[in-house]
């Protein structure tokens, strides 16, 4: 096993509802090779807490290539979120999503995620958030860069009132309504 990723607070910003927010000096970690070449590629630990009101959670990207990724949660209590790419006459339109879906996690969850698809990770609970996951063909810049523009997916996770709620990210246009599901009738999409 072998460190891939460190991502800090610092690095986060660009993608924070609240860059100047106080949270975590470390926001996650990404450990290669965990399993010898058997099923599991990848280690992510995301820290608990939160930045300002939004939980901690990764960069957010979508995949260039059309190799699918699976997740397997570990540990910890997560919200994955999906976002999905729009198209007008086959040209993708970043600033628009064709939908969003909120998908809580427990350990045990399982998760595909194809091509179309952005995603990230966000730890709503007050330990570390540790998964595994099978990607195995890195990522280039091109993978975060429609994230980074538009400073996170199109919605962030935030705690009001003691509880996950949600808050649209402004530089999106017109927001689909949020989808909220489990891992298990995610899976349903993606047969």
């Amino acid at each position: 096993m072998q460190i891939k990723t460190v991502r800090s607070k610092e690095e986060l910003t660009p993608v924070l509802l609240n860059p100047e927010a106080d949270g975590p000096d470390f926001a996650y970690w990404v450990f290669s090779e965990i399993t010898g070449g058997k099923k599991w590629e990848n280690m992510t630990i995301l820290s608990p807490g939160t930045y300002g009101e939004e939980f901690v959670k990764t960069f957010g990207h979508y995949h260039s290539d059309p190799f699918e990724e699976t997740y397997l949660v570990v540990s910890g209590k997560g919200i994955l979120l999906m976002q999905k790419k729009f198209f007008i006459d086959g040209s993708w339109i970043p600033t628009k999503v064709e939908r969003f879906i909120i998908v809580s996690l427990s350990p045990g969850d399982e998760i595909l995620i194809t091509q179309e698809w952005g995603h990230s990770l966000c730890n709503v609970g007050n330990e570390p958030l540790i998964t595994f996951d099978n990607w195995t063909h890195g990522h280039t810049p091109a993978d975060y860069d429609q994230i980074e523009k538009l400073h996170g997916m199109a919605f962030y996770i935030v705690r009001k009132n003691g509880t996950a709620d949600i808050e649209p990210n402004p530089n999106y246009n017109d927001h689909p309504n949020p989808e909220f599901m489990t891992a298990a009738e995610f899976a349903k999409l993606t047969k």
